[in-house]
């Protein structure tokens, strides 16, 4: 605890030296005192602390964590471990920190995002439940570009495509970067798609193979090429790491400086005022430490402390600002947006109507062929197949964003694509059941049907692994061959054709991320 209060001068000159690809350090921090010895609490801590954060290993919040823990053990004599829980954008970790006790040996690593996140699952309730004890830093949101095939400027960004149609890439739908790029192309008066991807890694990815116009990040997703650049800030001031990238107040635009994602730490409500007060002085000696500070240099972070009182009022302002603009997008929870209950219930009265239709059609190919005796084993079970991939297929279309001025097609859109293909397909296989003069043997008919059926489960079951192309490949030959056609040429071009119609219109033109599998 003495080395490293002895090393606190030493951390601001670090800072000082660090020029101009240091980190942002805030300059009021320098300005106060050395931090408290931490406090003697009875009986605390008396097992190894835990700091459990929202993300797999690997991201932002997570270095932070580590970083933290790691000094953070040494400062305070005692274990630490950081434990990930990912799931939900931090609802997993959240409801996990609040089931244990209020002992202070369990806190959260949170950020911007997670307020975002609650708010737009209906999870509002997670935020008033967690104390919010500190804000430790601070990065803006930039503009990122790839320099080799696309704008180098802003200056180009604006002419790009003449700024119809531009695609910007970045992470969710509703989130904080969503909302920012939302802010910043309304203000520049830009025409742009968001297009979500699962991670900043993949988005980054996309940007790099010439799928997008621009990246809204982080500043150091720009240093994992030297092919991205970063064309604008949204900061007061430039970045120390990027110089020649402009402020959007540089270039005239106006009221997005505080775009930008926060990290802190917070706790579920309760935790005695002793242990709050122990956190408060540990925290401070590791902001202060040489080594904390020195491992942000490069990173364009702003280093800055602010207590929960600050903290809580920084956490109900962006509470507030993304329930107007989630509300503006139509992303809210249904029962949050107002007038929600009438479009549920006329959207369910539609569901009712496919759902219907699909419960008549698996009814149909159950009853008319027993009372006519005319069935055809293939394609009965072909319309068993159909009729119950729509049904799953609706129900899950249920859980999924509808169409909204953002994403025009939706989320929901593509299941209830599916169900409009599969219907009249089926339907088509009961008229042909009807038409039919052939009886075969019940055991084939039970054979037949059971077979489709373990194809289609099979079919399931392999996309997560394989990927959603390679499992095709695998599983339309299969399935057609099954069917009875032996034409290697027919199993060949329908197997193309379906490969192909899946890649040009669910990814390219819908902009629909295909599973890519675990291997």
């Amino acid at each position: 605890m003495l080395r490293a209060l002895s090393l606190s001068a030493l951390a601001l000159l670090l800072v000082t030296l660090a020029g101009p690809t240091g980190s942002l350090f805030n300059a009021a921090w320098a300005d106060q005192p050395t931090p408290a010895p931490l406090p003697d609490v009875e009986g605390f801590p008396s097992q190894p602390i835990r700091l459990i954060v929202y993300t797999s290993p690997g991201g932002l919040i997570d270095v932070t964590a580590r970083r933290f823990a790691r000094i953070a053990q040494e400062v305070a004599d005692h274990p630490f471990a950081v434990i990930n829980r990912p799931g939900g954008g931090g609802i997993v970790a959240f409801e996990e920190a609040l089931r244990e006790p209020a002992d202070g040996h369990r806190f959260l690593a949170v950020t911007r995002s997670n307020i975002s996140k609650m708010v737009a699952s209906g999870r509002e309730d997670l935020i008033d439940r967690i104390d919010w004890h500190s804000y430790i830093m601070d990065n803006p949101h930039v503009l990122i570009t790839n320099s080799t095939e696309g704008p180098t400027d802003w200056r180009e960004l604006l002419a790009a495509d003449d700024q119809q149609d531009q695609r910007w890439l970045g992470v969710d739908i509703g989130g904080v970067k969503h909302i920012s790029g939302i802010k910043m192309a309304d203000k520049a008066g830009i025409d742009m798609r968001w297009i979500p991807y699962g991670s900043g890694g993949e988005a980054v990815a996309a940007l790099l193979g010439g799928l997008g116009t621009a990246y809204l990040g982080n500043p150091r997703d720009a240093l994992s090429s030297d092919r991205l650049r970063v064309v604008v800030v949204a900061a007061e001031d430039r970045l120390r790491a990027f110089p020649d990238a402009p402020t959007f107040a540089e270039l005239g635009i106006s009221g997005l400086e505080d775009e930008l994602i926060w990290r802190g730490f917070a706790f579920r409500k309760g935790v005695p005022d002793d242990i709050r007060a122990w956190y408060s002085a540990l925290i401070r000696q590791v902001l202060h430490d040489p080594r904390w500070v020195s491992s942000w240099q490069h990173e364009a972070v702003n280093l800055r402390y602010r207590s929960s009182s600050d903290f809580q009022r920084i956490v109900d302002r962006d509470r507030e600002e993304f329930r107007t603009h989630l509300a503006r997008l139509d992303l809210l929870p249904v029962a949050e947006q107002p007038g929600g209950i009438h479009r549920f219930s006329a959207g369910s009265g539609l569901f009712g109507a496919i759902g219907t239709a699909a419960a008549l059609v698996v009814g149909l190919a159950l009853v008319l062929p027993r009372r006519t005796g005319r069935v055809r084993a293939g394609e009965l079970a072909l319309l068993v197949a159909l009729s119950s991939s729509a049904l799953i297929l609706l129900l899950m279309s249920l859980a999924l964003p509808s169409a909204n001025p953002v994403d025009p097609i939706g989320a929901s859109g593509v299941p209830r694509l599916w169900i409009a293909i599969l219907l009249p397909l089926a339907a088509w296989q009961v008229w042909s059941c009807l038409r039919s003069a052939d009886a075969p043997a019940p055991d084939l008919q039970t054979g037949r049907m059971l077979g489709a059926v373990g194809l289609f489960v099979a079919y399931l079951l392999l996309i997560p692994l394989l990927g959603y192309l390679l499992t095709s490949l695998l599983y339309m030959p299969a399935l057609i061959w099954y069917l009875g056609y032996r034409r290697l040429v027919v199993i060949a071009s329908l197997t193309a054709a379906w490969l192909l119609f899946s890649e040009f219109v669910f990814q390219r033109l819908l902009h629909v991320d295909l599973p890519r599998g675990f291997w």
